[in-house]
């Protein structure tokens, strides 16, 4: 077996904030989504998992759930524009079309079923070919359904929302899509 490409260190939940919702439950190389489900969650689609799980967070995760309390909404969601754990995205394998499809498909049966109407950009400069299929892919599908995607300024050089990691999150929210 090779060395994982996902971080050792663990970070806690804060508390009264671990997920009530793992997709899939069972660890594995890959995630599609996790959150605490609630009836106004923040739902962030960022970069790519790394090390979030049903009993541990990460950096990217608990910066989310700051973001959702400071804010005033009752719980959090993380989806990626790609599924493949990595905590370097340098560390991903090449691109997996079915792997991606099946990512995009719980994105959208969660916001439909949810009823949501906008999701916070969340990913960054993606630099990584299959991190911008996937984020191409979820784009598609979010205008299909009429899904609004905001972020905080400022943008990247690039004209991307911010990742969770590289922004103060304040009250005001720009327009992406």
């Amino acid at each position: 077996m090779g060395k994982s490409k996902v971080t050792t260190i663990v970070v806690n939940y804060p508390e009264n904030q671990a997920p009530t919702w793992v997709e899939p439950r069972a660890y594995k190389p890959y995630r599609f989504g996790l959150g605490k489900l609630s009836k106004n969650p923040l739902v962030a689609i960022c970069m790519n998992p790394s090390a979030a799980r049903d009993e541990t967070s990460d950096r990217t995760v608990n910066r989310v759930i700051a973001a959702s309390q400071k804010l005033g909404y009752d719980g959090w969601v993380v989806f990626n524009t790609y599924p493949e754990r990595a905590t370097d995205a340098a560390n991903m394998d090449e691109f997996d079309v079915i792997l991606s499809q099946e990512n995009v498909a719980v994105i959208k049966e969660f916001l439909i079923k949810n009823e949501l109407k906008e999701v916070w950009g969340a990913w960054g400069d993606l630099k990584y070919e299959a991190l911008k299929q996937g984020r191409d892919a979820i784009l598609k599908v979010l205008a299909e359904q009429d899904i609004k995607v905001f972020h905080f300024a400022p943008p990247t050089k690039a004209g991307n929302p911010r990742h969770p990691l590289y922004l103060k999150v304040e009250v005001e929210r720009k327009r992406y899509l």
